[in-house]
């Protein structure tokens, strides 16, 4: 039996297991088909519940506890915690990672600063305490709810840094991560085709450049990421666009075709900001710092803005499933 299918098309598995020989043979096919679509062996847990989903209509929780995977059958919850436990016992220490969605630069008192978009699961209520020790409550049991103080999510941040946050410093900095988060967990919610993968990679180029101080590179990183995030959205579409010429990197135009042809427009002014010549590149223009932390957040806007649009998600939809596993 072959369950894997190349690109976006739908998971296919005949009938739900029966026995640990299926189970096993079931599980082969997800991992193969996960692993192609681009995956880590880390996140690849995070998205089984989408292939069961496909396959079967499975619906449960992506987490359930571990003892439902000793019970009989493999359906439901005791599928997954089966499923969970295949992964476990076949990666082991390699399912251990960062557990986010991302990272980007901010900006905090007079420095720039990592910050983490770690994944989450069901209701999260995030809240921002100079506390660093009220880290929130990360495993939420029945009649509680899950919450995450954001400026936690700062690496290395000194608790006498916190200390010293203003009230407004503290409001601008919880917005931006809101803003951050739900841009990053919707890229990784994107189809695996190869333009938004490389546009994601030159995101993350971008924010550890912006960073690592190379500004000129982490401009012309997070132009090519709101480039190829645009000719992506583009292609799943089987719209055609300008490879080179005149226009063949304008970001306004290729926004342009994405207004005029499918009704979602991109701000202009992000398009400025995420803008910049070859030249910053080889550092025959001058770049600063906030110049390459513009550049970086204005990718964040336009994903932000192609989230929101209604006729991303019906586009989207014509060709991809949303996760099921993000819940």
């Amino acid at each position: 039996m072959s369950g894997t299918r190349s690109g976006s098309a739908r998971f296919e598995w005949p009938a739900l297991p029966r026995s640990e020989t299926e189970l096993e043979a079931l599980m082969d096919a997800i991992d193969t088909a996960l692993s192609a679509e681009g995956l880590t062996v880390f996140q690849r847990p995070l998205h089984v519940g989408r292939k069961l989903w496909e396959a079967f209509g499975w619906g449960g929780l992506v987490f359930p506890p571990r003892e439902l995977a000793n019970l009989p059958g493999y359906d439901g919850d005791v599928l997954m915690a089966k499923a969970q436990r295949w992964y476990e016992g076949t990666y082991g220490d390699r399912l251990k990672g960062d557990g986010a969605y991302g990272f980007a630069p901010v900006r905090l008192g007079n420095d720039l600063w990592r910050v983490r978009a770690g994944i989450s699961f069901g209701n999260v209520q995030l809240f921002v305490d100079r506390n660093l020790l009220n880290r929130g409550v990360h495993l939420a049991l029945r009649g509680t709810t899950a919450s995450c103080n954001v400026l936690c999510e700062v690496e290395g941040l000194p608790q006498g840094f916190a200390d010293r946050l203003s009230d407004a410093a503290l409001r601008e900095y919880f917005d931006f991560y809101v803003f951050m988060f739900e841009s990053l967990q919707w890229r990784d919610e994107l189809p695996r085709t190869e333009l938004l993968g490389m546009a994601s990679a030159d995101y993350d180029e971008s924010t550890a450049s912006v960073l690592g101080g190379p500004y000129g590179q982490a401009r012309w990183a997070a132009e090519q990421a709101v480039e190829k995030t645009l000719k992506g959205i583009l292609t799943i579409a089987g719209t055609g666009f300008p490879t080179g010429g005149a226009n063949g990197h304008n970001l306004e135009h290729i926004a342009g075709i994405l207004s005029q042809r499918h009704g979602i427009p991109v701000n202009a002014a992000l398009l400025r900001l995420a803008a910049c010549s070859p030249k910053v590149r080889y550092g025959d223009e001058a770049s600063s710092e906030m110049q390459a932390l513009h550049a970086n957040h204005a990718v964040l806007g336009v994903l932000e803005q192609l989230r929101r649009s209604p006729r991303t998600a019906e586009l989207l939809g014509k060709v991809t499933m949303k996760p099921s596993d993000k819940v």
